[in-house]
């Protein structure tokens, strides 16, 4: 018996998103539980940005920022300033920011104070 090769994908990739779902869902049982959470705002963000990019992006959340600037070593921390960058979008990551973002060690530019810290980050305002 012969099959329509676009017939074929189709199910395969039909199969592929019921047996993902199966996977994702297991902890709850129940797959129309884990797709509901997928399409929620926000969704997985706890569980996938690392603690310092979260920091980051609550403060731009609460106080509305529009640009932050980071730091030479946060910059050329790729696995940090990825997950910032991505995170705190329409904000803009900009050499010179509302906000800059540091290491906790790191002098602070000229006119900048401390906002928040926590753990190896460091936020200030600056004008």
């Amino acid at each position: 018996m012969e099959q329509n090769p676009s017939f074929l994908k189709l199910m395969s990739v039909a199969l592929l998103i019921v047996g993902v779902a199966l996977v994702a869902g297991h902890r709850s049982g129940n797959p129309l539980e884990l797709m509901q959470k997928l399409s929620t705002p926000r969704c997985g963000e706890q569980e996938v940005l690392p603690p310092e990019a979260l920091l980051v992006l609550d403060f731009v959340r609460q106080h509305r920022i529009s640009s932050i600037a980071l730091s030479k070593p946060v910059s050329a921390d790729r696995f940090l300033t990825q997950p910032i960058t991505e995170s705190i979008y329409p904000s803009l990551v900009l050499e010179r920011g509302a906000v800059y973002v540091s290491y906790a060690g790191e002098p602070l530019p000229e006119g900048c104070k401390p906002v928040r810290g926590a753990g190896r980050i460091s936020i200030a305002a600056c004008r």
